[in-house]
């Protein structure tokens, strides 16, 4: 879509649909501000206000009515309900602009118009309207189906959005709705990513991808192969891929911040799970919903989608980029229980359970991430059942050796409403990882605190002076319905987190 801004009346604005927020004032739909822009109009003023009453619209948060207005050059309003005004969030704006974006997509608009709500009407700038109504109408229309046949290119709806706003407000509506672009670029792809089947996204074609991204966005990428793999001991990632016959590889993306006017611009490490399927190799998973496990590579994902919305925004920043990236198969080559593997860092581990793999890979890429001492590592991963247990589908776990990252990271969370729930990294959980065959072993005491044994397997590899974080995405990754800001599959949950994240830290 392409969002522009305008100080034109509402009457006399070329378009399809017009989209009009109203609050909700005692339990009824407060529609002055409706009333005034098209009084004197035909079909317009109190008119239709009491249409829009009859037709029981009370403007409750996320509620949408349609009605025609001859005296409007759209023709069709679309009344959108943002509840009560004291209790409207970003959020809100998000979801009441993907529903409007829908409907807007089933009502064939090609040109939509959107009222802005007065400036002192929100809780929240204009700037920050603008990027959450963005946000929210792009995300809502992430492309999905691109493998079904039949039905040719089929139009796009809709194609322009154009804020209406009075005074002098269009500068900052338009820098909102520029860092949206730039956020919902980076979900789409981390998006697009974990819903392509696993037998087109293998980690080799994983790694072709990011490599094209990293071509478009202006950043410098790397893939390490098999031998160089070796070259570097990487047992953990070697050890989980060898039982299938898509190689493993290592992603290494860099984008170097710009114009820091002398200063020298923060180092950040996002590291990204990227197992491209998840049969749980000897340790087979069961059959029903092994489907999903296409998914398990979308911290990777997510941590690409990051790269995209920094490079785009042009962040002060130096952000590395890394995934390890495999698939996890019961070949008859693959890891066994009880194998002992020796890792990059030189610890070797005791692999007691094939299904836990996520942090071999991981342990060997953050040994990696911190061979150059950045100032900030955060990795994200599809890492364990026992987060979705914990906390469910609408937040994800966040342990962290640092209150700068964690304190960034809810920050973020709340803006983003990609939610971070603070779990305990502690002594106690890293000593449960410990082996009696080896330094370590991946699992420890089977299902008591695993999303906190996992973190604490994980903080085995990361040097203590390192502030680090880690986020395990398992649950809100990936969801099996349709909602107000996307459509089944894969949610790129982290994309938008760590790219704010980002900007908190370097602000």
């Amino acid at each position: 879509m392409r969002w522009t801004v305008s100080r034109t009346a509402v009457a006399d604005t070329a378009g399809d649909l017009l989209v009009f927020p109203v609050f909700q004032k005692d339990d009824e739909a407060d529609l002055k501000p409706l009333q005034t822009a098209t009084r004197g109009l035909a079909g317009g003023g109190p008119a239709l206000a009491s249409t829009i009453r009859k037709g029981g619209f009370s403007g409750k948060a996320e509620s949408l009515f349609p009605v025609p207005c001859e005296g409007v050059k759209a023709g069709w309003i679309l009344v959108a309900g943002l509840g009560k005004s004291e209790e409207t969030g970003l959020e809100t704006i998000r979801k009441v602009a993907g529903l409007a974006a829908k409907r807007a997509r089933s009502m064939k608009a090609a040109r939509v118009l959107v009222r802005v709500p007065g400036p002192k009407a929100l809780g929240f700038d204009d700037r920050a309207f603008a990027r959450c109504w963005v946000e929210g109408g792009e995300m809502a229309l992430t492309p999905i189906g691109e493998l079904k046949t039949g039905g040719g290119k089929k139009p796009v709806f809709p194609r322009q959005v154009k804020f209406l706003a009075d005074g002098p407000r269009g500068k900052a509506l338009r820098e909102g709705a520029t860092e949206a672009e730039a956020y919902a670029a980076g979900c789409h792809f981390a998006r697009h990513l974990v819903n392509l089947p696993p037998n087109i996204l293998t980690p080799k074609e994983m790694a072709t991808r990011a490599r094209r991204m990293a071509r478009t966005e202006g950043l410098t990428c790397k893939v390490l192969n098999v031998t160089q793999m070796k070259k570097l001991n990487m047992g953990g990632i070697l050890g989980v891929g060898q039982g299938s016959r898509q190689e493993p590889r290592l992603i290494d993306l860099q984008y170097k911040a710009q114009g820091t006017a002398g200063r020298k611009a923060p180092h950040v490490t996002l590291v990204g799970k990227g197992i491209t399927f998840d049969s749980g190799g000897i340790s087979l998973k069961p059959g029903a919903g092994m489907d999903l496990m296409k998914s398990d590579m979308g911290g990777g994902a997510a941590v690409l989608g990051a790269a995209v919305i920094a490079a785009r925004l042009k962040l002060p920043v130096n952000l590395r980029v890394i995934v390890p990236t495999a698939e996890n198969m019961p070949d008859g080559l693959a890891g066994k229980p009880a194998d002992v593997i020796t890792m990059a860092s030189g610890k070797t581990v005791e692999v007691r359970y094939t299904d836990a793999e996520g942090r071999l890979i991981l342990a060997d890429a953050l040994w990696y991430a911190g061979r150059d001492k950045p100032d900030y590592i955060i990795d994200a991963a599809t890492l364990t059942g026992a987060c979705v247990i914990a906390l469910g589908s609408h937040f994800a776990g966040l342990m962290s050796n640092s209150g700068t990252l964690i304190d960034a990271l809810k920050q973020a969370g709340g803006e983003t409403f990609a939610r971070v729930w603070h779990l305990p990294l502690v002594d106690e959980h890293r000593k449960e990882v410990e082996g009696t065959w080896s330094d370590l072993k991946n699992l420890g005491k089977g299902r008591e605190g695993g999303a906190l044994t996992a973190a604490a397997f994980l903080a085995h590899f990361v040097d203590d002076e390192t502030p680090w974080a880690h986020l395990d995405i398992a649950g809100p990754a990936y969801t099996q319905a349709a909602g107000a800001t996307g459509p089944k599959g894969g949610t790129g949950f982290g994309a938008r987190l760590m790219a704010r994240t980002v900007q908190i830290l370097v602000s």
